[in-house]
């Protein structure tokens, strides 16, 4: 979930370590690096896009990556880059001199971290390594009358495309808003006093016709804690009253979960999304964005 972000995470769920790649010894290469769409595999529904790292003196190609949720993100390339520098497909683990990267806005909340590392980085409109290897790719694979050159490299130098927004990209978006809220609880160095912490609970009414799907067809189902609990309050007739971990695993079971005739994605989507505004309103915090209306 976290390379489908646009906001950098660094870190435990990241393959982008600081400390590991500081450690590295520190060689006169020098990198570059950037993604381009290949047509070939690409659908009208899902786009195959391909980064690779290409080390300047010698072609060699350190990684190749597809971008397992496109268009890439910086987070696409911060575990492109580390896997070309801690484990490399060809020659030694190395802390390059400089990279190159296309100027693109994606990456600039990557190149601090970057250069705190001792790595120069510089931007521009062409990469002539990745170019040339981008080129050799596309007309290799291409059927028919394959493009030019020059045509490949006015592709390579345009945006990449907005993600096309669906009941998925919706979903994402809520996982990633539940998760945050999660960690919400806990003091950070953007927030060391919380607005709440784990033990918070909220109250949130669910008819029946609510709480079925989220004890039948969700990983809830198979909890031996809080189902019980759950079923407990619906039985009662009381609104469920759960502490912010177990809202984030009732909205993240919820975007997860396989719909059938009655309960398709979009209606537990939409359940879910209706549970989030809730804690929202009732943590003080933002609600979820870019969910189905």
């Amino acid at each position: 979930m976290w390379e489908w972000s646009d906001e950098l995470k660094l870190g435990k769920s990241s393959a982008f370590v600081k400390r590991d790649i500081r450690s590295l010894p520190q060689t006169e290469a020098e990198f570059e690096a950037d993604f381009f769409l290949d047509p070939k595999y690409s659908t009208r529904r899902q786009e195959r896009w391909v980064g690779s790292v290409i080390q300047r003196e010698d072609g060699a190609v350190l990684a190749v990556e597809e971008v397992p949720l496109p268009p890439p993100t910086v987070n696409s390339l911060a575990n492109l880059l580390a896997h070309a520098m801690l484990r490399p497909g060809f020659g030694d683990r190395q802390r390059p001199r400089i990279i190159y990267l296309r100027d693109r806005p994606q990456w600039q909340e990557l190149l601090a971290h970057l250069r705190q590392l001792g790595i120069e980085v510089v931007l521009g409109q062409d990469l002539p390594w990745f170019d040339e290897a981008a080129i050799e790719w596309l007309q290799d694979t291409k059927k028919g009358t394959p493009p030019s050159a020059d045509e490949i490299k006015a592709a390579l130098r345009k945006p990449f495309p907005k993600r096309k927004r669906t009941w998925f990209t919706d979903a994402m978006a809520l996982m990633q808003w539940s998760d945050a809220m999660s960690k919400g609880a806990y003091p950070s160095r953007k927030a060391p006093a919380p607005l709440y912490d784990p033990t918070t609970t909220v109250s949130i009414h669910l008819a029946a016709d609510e709480l079925e799907p989220i004890l039948t067809r969700t990983d809830i189902a198979n909890t031996k804690k809080l189902r019980p609990r759950l079923e407990a309050m619906a039985a009662a007739g009381e609104s469920i009253e759960l502490n912010i971990t177990d809202w984030s695993c009732v909205v993240l079971s919820l975007c997860g979960a396989k719909g059938d005739k009655q309960w398709g994605p979009k209606q537990l989507l939409r359940l879910a999304t209706r549970i989030a505004n809730q804690l929202a309103e009732a943590l003080g915090i933002d609600p979820p964005r870019f969910l189905v209306k």
